[in-house]
């Protein structure tokens, strides 16, 4: 029976520190955190609910002077918010540039503001784009700004190649960040992956590897591609970075709503299948940045390379960061934040 109750004392003391923990690092530390980062005049730090498209969508807006450039952030996913991330990378570009984070629809904050399955009865890329347009009309007229910079990653990547396109007038640029070029070319993923595996002596993954079709097996070879950090696995910075967030709670649960649930984003995911960035063209009215890891063979970093050669453009710059994945803003804050200072420069 002693022995008993002390393993029951020690197993109440565990949980005491671990419920301590967990209230400093949710609710302490990210007061702390943005005490030191709080918003001045003439600054801006806003997070309110906009009607775009007939739905209920979250912006967030931050800065430290509303006359700095605004760049519109299109988030990957589809349905992955960087709202809960920013923390982990944002503060510094607030210096020079004021940051607009969009929740889309059936995503993050923006996710139970309104019906999630009526919202898909309406849901695709075309929906989508005209969505990314009215909330640029939007930010354009709250910030008296006649053009903005649109940073698209991942799957924003895709949407701000076409929406930069489709309505030149209205942006300065462009910035691609894990550039999408063609999803369904798995080829230059696999073959790097596969040239890994044999490098770290993995005989068992190298005989997988080669029993597996790069037109055919797409998750399969993702999941190596997460194995070896040639693809994000967000999981660890989104237990990592939950804490000092600032969605709540109940966000989580929508934000991991949004991109767990392929159902929620179905259409966009069936569009995706397709995309080809070689079918927007190359000629570009806005000057163009791509910013890519070398390790990122998500969206592989040598098609992204490629593609970029035939880009026609006013101006067109490629920043390589060294050992840097798919989410380079994350794995190199510091060089992030120059390289989008260097392509500010290169603006009118």
């Amino acid at each position: 029976m002693k022995i008993i109750r002390i393993i029951c004392i020690v197993i109440g003391i565990i949980i005491i520190i671990s419920v301590l923990a967990f209230v400093i690092l949710r609710f302490v530390y990210p007061a702390i955190l943005r005490a030191n980062h709080k918003i001045k005049d003439p600054g801006i730090d806003v997070m309110e609910t906009v009607e775009i498209g007939g739905v209920k969508q979250v912006l967030y807006l931050r800065g430290e002077n509303i006359e700095n450039p605004v760049i519109l952030y299109l988030h990957g996913g589809p349905g992955s918010p960087m709202i809960p991330l920013l923390h982990g990378f944002q503060y510094d570009w607030e210096k020079d540039f004021t940051v607009v984070h969009w929740d889309q629809r059936n995503a993050g904050k923006t996710f139970y503001l309104n019906d999630p399955d009526e919202v898909l009865t309406s849901m695709s890329f075309e929906r989508v784009l005209a969505d990314a347009h009215e909330v640029t009309q939007y930010i354009k007229q709250k910030l008296n700004k006649d053009k903005i910079i649109i940073l698209g990653h991942s799957w924003g990547s895709l949407l701000g190649t076409v929406l930069v396109q489709a309505y030149p007038q209205d942006y300065s640029a462009y910035i691609g960040v894990g550039q999408m070029v063609d999803i369904s070319d798995m080829h230059v993923a696999y073959e790097k992956v596969l040239e890994v595996a044999h490098d770290k002596g993995n005989k068992r993954d190298v005989t997988a590897l080669e029993n597996l079709s790069p037109d055919e097996h797409f998750f399969e070879i993702r999941k190596y591609l997460n194995k070896y950090n040639l693809a994000e696995d967000m999981s660890f910075r989104l237990v990592m970075l939950a804490f000092t967030s600032p969605y709540n709670g109940f966000d989580y649960i929508r934000y991991y709503l949004g991109v767990s649930n392929y159902n929620y984003q179905r259409p966009l995911f069936d569009y995706l299948d397709e995309y080809d960035v070689r079918n927007y063209g190359t000629m570009y009215e806005v000057p163009v940045f791509y910013i890519m890891g070398d390790m990122d063979y998500q969206t592989p970093y040598p098609l992204a390379k490629e593609f970029f050669e035939e880009i026609s453009a006013p101006v067109k710059m490629f920043f390589t960061m060294q050992d840097a994945g798919h989410m380079p803003m994350l794995d190199d804050k510091a060089e992030f934040h120059h390289i989008l200072l260097e392509a500010a420069r290169q603006l009118p």
